[in-house]
């Protein structure tokens, strides 16, 4: 018991869950997994959202900076949990679409010269690793991109979270549902009906200024195509398929083999 306790620390210290008292369920999330869609509705059912965005643009600033940084709320929802006392869930995403998000995130953190951002550390490892020079402007493609994360691991521990693997070990012994975003709408409509929550306007909830996928129109190969400057800016960008052969296809298999294992994604 005494390990799955420690579990159970880990996983809320890592990325405390969306909880509040007078809501009858527990929400875990991951970066790149429309963490900002979910946390969105979260403070919308319990009649905060517009406080969240009048404190910031980014609610994500609220949620850190003030809703949890509440006393005792990380020992509140431990013991919730233990006492199995409200449903918990996690939202997931298909890990083929989530690294092309990744990796299209990066790009635009690098192209926008964003250095305080922690993946900006990231992508200086990545030039260290193929370029043999921290500071390199030569960019990578979305396969080197891959042997990155092959070179030094998918756990959470080894890379940053916007690109490590989803899944931590034991999870399964906390969280029961999954919410998958490539079902978003349809999941949240089915729990707001089950649990009597409030009808929330999912089409303003979903928009968001960070979705690259509108912008991903180009079909053809680009699994080793360098993403410039150019493509962001005539804001047109390949489809995320578009980023896939054979041989990125298995590495994503191998590389995040316990998410496609653990939450049902078998294609790309």
């Amino acid at each position: 018991m005494s390990k799955n306790i420690e579990t159970l620390d880990y996983i809320i210290n890592y990325r405390p869950p969306h909880y509040n008292k007078e809501f009858p369920l527990i929400l875990f999330w991951r970066n790149k997994s429309g963490c900002s869609t979910l946390v969105k509705w979260f403070f919308f059912q319990i009649g905060i959202l517009e406080e969240a965005r009048k404190y910031a643009r980014n609610v994500h600033k609220y949620e850190f900076k003030v809703y949890k940084k509440q006393n005792g709320y990380k020992e509140e929802v431990k013991e919730q949990i233990l006492q199995s006392k409200k449903d918990v869930f996690k939202l997931v995403r298909n890990p083929y679409k989530r690294t092309v998000s990744s990796f299209l995130h990066l790009s635009n953190v690098v192209l926008k010269g964003n250095y305080n951002e922690g993946l900006y550390r990231e992508w200086e490892k990545i030039n260290e690793l193929f370029h043999n020079n921290k500071n390199s402007n030569k960019g990578i493609h979305f396969k080197q991109f891959l042997y990155y994360i092959k070179h030094v691991g998918s756990d959470i521990e080894r890379i940053n979270t916007h690109i490590a693997q989803q899944y931590i070990e034991g999870e399964e012994l906390f969280i029961k549902n999954y919410i998958h975003l490539e079902n978003f709408n349809d999941c949240i409509s089915e729990i707001e009906e089950k649990y009597r929550l409030k009808k929330s306007p999912l089409l303003e909830i979903t928009k968001s200024k960070h979705h690259k996928a509108p912008l991903m129109n180009i079909t053809g190969d680009y699994s080793e195509t360098i993403i410039t400057k150019e493509y962001f800016f005539k804001k047109s960008l390949p489809t995320y398929e578009s980023f896939y052969d054979k041989e990125a296809i298995d590495l994503v298999k191998e590389i995040f083999k316990k998410d496609i294992e653990m939450y049902g994604y078998k294609n790309i």
